[in-house]
């Protein structure tokens, strides 16, 4: 399995990019802080975009450990996809995404989101069982693991750090009379 020499500069990227994104993500949980509190279903978001890039970031990580057994590493892929599925789901039980966060918050989106959730989280453990049975092409099975931690991780970035702020500041300018939503002209 020398296919992992030929993946090396994936795993090095992927390792960066995560780590990049969970900063962005800190960024507009904070910008959102206090209207995100309003909606559980805005932290199970967070919590989630954050651990598919903790996931993102231990599967490049493990990836670049020099010389190690392609037995470990699909050890490693399988207890890292299961280990944060595990923490997403037990967050979303208490923190359930339940429809008051408004922004995205439908039931259609929610489970879109779920269903991306386990895709992206249970392809590791795919490509770990694939290793441990030294079946070729195992590494394959991240690239969309990876492309769906990014898409839902820079989804939730989007809304915490431009949507939320956006309606936040429309409904202030709707209450107070100033302006109409999207316009700069005064009411007539």
């Amino acid at each position: 399995m020398t296919d992992i020499l030929a993946w090396h500069d994936y795993f090095v990227t992927v390792a960066q990019v995560s780590a990049t994104l969970a900063g962005l993500l800190f960024v507009g949980v904070t910008i959102s802080l206090n209207h995100m509190l309003q909606g559980r279903g805005y932290l199970f978001r967070a919590w989630s975009a954050l651990f598919l890039q903790l996931e993102a970031l231990l599967i490049g990580l493990f990836s670049l450990i020099p010389g190690q057994p392609m037995l470990w590493l699909g050890l490693e892929y399988v207890a890292t996809g299961l280990a944060i599925l595990a923490a997403i789901r037990v967050f979303g039980h208490y923190f359930p995404d339940d429809g008051r966060s408004v922004v995205l918050g439908s039931k259609g989106a929610r489970i879109v989101r779920g269903t991306l959730l386990h895709i992206a989280t249970l392809l590791p453990v795919l490509a770990g069982i694939l290793l441990i049975l030294r079946i070729p092409h195992a590494f394959i099975w991240l690239v969309p693991a990876q492309v769906i931690c990014l898409y839902l991780s820079l989804g939730n970035a989007w809304v915490f750090a431009v949507e939320i702020p956006r309606r936040m500041e429309e409904a202030k300018e709707v209450a107070g009379g100033g302006r109409y939503p999207g316009t700069t002209r005064m009411p007539e």
